[in-house]
């Protein structure tokens, strides 16, 4: 399985199939990383207090941060549900891997405190039993428009 950063899906099987609650917490989650990136937050060439001492006042400057090369996310789809899987397609454009991390370690606490995440896979087509084109409630489609 290849990860192609700029055509894949991102997977995630639950450990049950979710509420209508646990569908718009995970959306929400992805909603958010996603305007995040989109507006260049992640962009890890440009981490002026990140590695700086706070005792000394700390100044962020603006200039350096106008200068750096930018990065961020193109496109996300919806995120699509069928029972017990979960996935959404990213093409993260010209951003950097410093923003996966951040959305790991938020499904990181998300899973021990609020829905449990059985795993997280990047790429590939299918995943589990997904039957690709399956949109009915009835059988156990659900999804967060972005």
């Amino acid at each position: 399985m290849i990860f192609n950063p700029l055509d894949s899906y991102i997977w995630f099987e639950l450990y049950g199939a979710p509420s209508d609650r646990d569908v718009d917490l995970i959306g929400g989650v992805f909603q958010s990383w996603y305007v995040m990136w989109r507006l260049g937050a992640f962009n890890s060439a440009n981490l002026q207090l990140a590695n700086s001492s706070m005792e000394y006042n700390p100044l962020y400057d603006a200039n350096k941060g106008f200068n750096v090369m930018p990065s961020s996310f193109h496109d996300i789809s919806d995120v699509e549900f069928q029972d017990n899987w979960g996935r959404f397609w990213v093409d993260l454009g010209t951003s950097d891997y410093f923003a996966i991390d951040v959305l790991l370690n938020c499904l990181t606490v998300l899973s021990s405190d609020y829905l449990g995440i059985q795993q997280i896979v990047f790429g590939g087509r299918c995943m589990g039993d997904w039957e690709e084109g399956m949109t009915n409630p009835d059988f156990g489609y659900k999804y967060f428009k972005i």
